[in-house]
């Protein structure tokens, strides 16, 4: 971890970071099905990169799922959307968001449903004062991403101050080989603990 006063902001990833990233795997009923199928039809032809770079819909992606499991595809979509509104978020990891005051981005690679149904279902946008996607970045390069956050965060940022916490390892080295700082995310006590220099330095500062 840098010294407390190089960093200037914080880059955030969403699943497994933020929350449990297992959302599209609650069951759909009477389809005990549905896991298995979610992963094997997103790993067809590169179904999940495609998902990912905004190249296809949710809905063109659910008419796979459906012509895998019979089931009309608009069942399907509203089965998608139903778990993107029941996420469970890691409460001791939203506490420490909620604790700093620095600026605060989304970094994800997700797709469209994540801008059209999670990020307003859980106000994501008051809570971050940006948030980026793969899908819309066409980019699953997380270090493309961490550059477009620090654009879109309020005044001018380096990257040599903007910290990542992600919970792959390899995107920690990719941000850090672009000249930015990196936290690999193992487990909220860990992160509180690294975190913890940062916090407490805020109490020594005006609130701006």
């Amino acid at each position: 971890m840098a010294r407390t006063t190089d960093i200037a902001a914080v880059l955030w990833d969403f699943g497994d970071t933020l929350c449990d990233e297992r959302w599209m795997l609650a069951p759909l009923d009477g389809e005990p099905r549905w896991p298995a199928t979610y992963r094997s039809v997103l790993d067809t032809g590169g179904l999940a990169d495609r998902w990912n770079l905004g190249e296809v819909t949710s809905s063109q992606v659910a008419e796979a799922f459906g012509a895998g499991l019979g089931i009309p595809a608009a069942t399907i979509l509203n089965h998608m959307r139903a778990c993107s509104r029941r996420i469970a978020f890691y409460p001791e990891v939203m506490a420490l968001v909620a604790s700093l005051r620095l600026p605060q981005a989304i970094v994800t690679i997700n797709p469209d449903i994540f801008s059209e149904v999670i990020v307003p279902t859980y106000g994501l946008a008051t809570r971050f004062e940006a948030i980026v996607t793969s899908w819309r970045e066409a980019s699953l390069n997380k270090a493309d991403l961490c550059a477009a956050a620090i654009s879109r965060l309020p005044g001018t940022l380096e990257s040599g101050r903007c910290l990542l916490v992600d919970n792959k390892l390899e995107n920690v080295e990719e941000w850090r080989a672009r000249g930015g700082l990196g936290c690999h995310f193992r487990d909220a006590g860990s992160l509180a603990a690294e975190l913890a220099p940062i916090i407490a330095a805020q109490s020594h500062k005006p609130l701006a």
